[in-house]
C-alpha cells in the first residue's frame, strides 16, 4: 500500500512539473512579427469581408427613399458649403434626410489620403486647401443590391479609382486634385479620419475625375516672340539748287534795211566803216548783245 502511495505521489509531482514547464514556455515564447503576407490577408479579408451595417441601405441606394434621388441633375458645390449645413437631429436607418440626401453633389477638391475600410468601402479624404476636410466613400459593388439605383455609378467610380490606385487597409497619400460626384449623406460619428464637423459625406461616390480639380500646378505661359522691327532707310531729301546770280547775256536777231548810197534818205549802215553801195535796198540780219540781270 505504501508503494502505491509513493508511486501516485511521484506521478502527481511529475505531471505538476510538466504543466509548469509548458506554462513557462508559453510565457517566454516570443511573438512573431507581422509579415507582408499577413497584411495582404487583412486586405483580402476587407475585400471579402462583411458589408456595412449602419444606414447601409441609404449608403448604397436600396432604401425606401432611393427613388427620390435626383440622378438627372448635379449640384456643384464646395466642401465649405457642405460642412456648413446643419447637422440632422435624427438619422433614420432606411429613409433619407431631404434635400441633402436626395441630391447629387459635385465637389472640386484635393484627394489627400485613401484606404480600404473593413466594410469594403474605399475611404477618401477630401480637402479644400483651407483646412476643411470631408469624407467620400465608394462602396464595393459586391455589397450593393442589384436593385440599387446607384449601382451603375458605384461600379463606375470603383473602376475609375482602381485604374489609378490600389487601396489597402492602411492610409496612403495621394495629394492629387479631383472632381468627385456623389450623393449627400450624413454619417454617425465614430472617430473617422477626415470627418466633417457635421458628419456630411459623399456616399456613395458615383464618379471620380483625377487631375482636374483643386489647385493644380499652373501651366507655363507662352512668352510671345517679339515681332521683328524694320528700320526704313530715309529717302534722301532733295537739296534745292542754288538760285543763280549774275548777269545773263544773250543776243537778239535783228534785220535792218540798207539803202544805196546817194538815195533820198542819205542813210548808210555803219559798222566799222561806212558801207554804201549801189545795190538795191536789202535786208541784213545781225546779232545784238543784250544783258539781263539775274535774281
Amino acid at each position: 500500500m505504501k508503494r502505491w502511495i509513493l508511486r501516485a505521489f511521484v506521478l502527481l509531482f511529475f505531471l505538476t512539473f510538466i504543466g509548469i514547464g509548458s506554462s513557462s514556455a508559453a510565457i517566454i515564447l516570443p511573438q512573431k512579427p507581422q509579415l507582408q503576407s499577413d497584411q495582404n490577408e487583412v486586405d483580402q479579408e476587407a475585400l471579402n469581408g462583411s458589408c456595412g451595417v449602419e444606414r447601409w441601405s441609404v449608403k448604397t441606394g436600396t432604401d425606401a427613399d432611393a427613388g427620390l434621388i435626383n440622378l438627372q441633375s448635379t449640384t456643384q458645390t464646395t466642401i465649405a458649403s457642405l460642412i456648413a449645413l446643419p447637422s440632422p437631429t435624427t438619422q433614420p436607418p432606411n429613409n433619407r434626410i431631404q434635400p441633402t440626401e436626395t441630391t447629387v453633389f459635385e465637389v472640386q477638391a484635393t484627394l489627400t489620403e485613401y484606404k480600404l475600410e473593413s466594410d469594403s468601402d474605399y475611404h477618401l479624404i477630401l480637402s479644400d486647401g483651407s483646412g476643411d476636410t470631408m469624407i467620400s466613400e465608394i462602396p464595393s459593388p459586391t455589397c450593393v443590391g442589384s436593385s440599387s439605383v446607384l449601382l451603375p455609378g458605384i461600379q463606375n467610380a470603383r473602376s475609375e479609382f482602381d485604374t489609378r490606385y490600389t487601396a489597402t487597409s492602411s492610409f496612403q497619400t495621394a495629394n492629387v486634385p479631383v472632381i468627385v460626384t456623389g450623393v449627400g449623406f450624413f454619417d454617425f460619428f465614430h472617430d473617422q479620419t477626415g470627418v466633417a464637423p457635421n458628419g456630411i459625406e459623399l456616399h456613395a461616390v458615383l464618379d471620380v475625375q483625377f487631375g482636374t480639380g483643386g489647385t493644380p500646378t499652373p501651366l507655363p505661359t507662352n512668352t510671345p516672340l517679339p515681332l521683328p522691327t524694320s528700320t526704313l532707310t530715309p529717302l534722301p531729301t532733295n537739296t534745292p539748287l542754288p538760285t543763280p546770280t549774275g548777269t545773263l547775256s544773250f543776243y537778239l536777231l535783228s534785220k535792218q534795211a540798207k539803202w544805196p548810197s546817194g538815195s533820198s534818205t542819205g542813210l548808210c549802215e555803219k559798222n566799222t566803216e561806212q558801207v554804201c553801195s549801189a545795190r538795191p535796198a536789202m535786208h541784213e540780219t545781225s546779232l545784238k548783245p543784250t544783258n539781263l540781270p539775274l535774281r
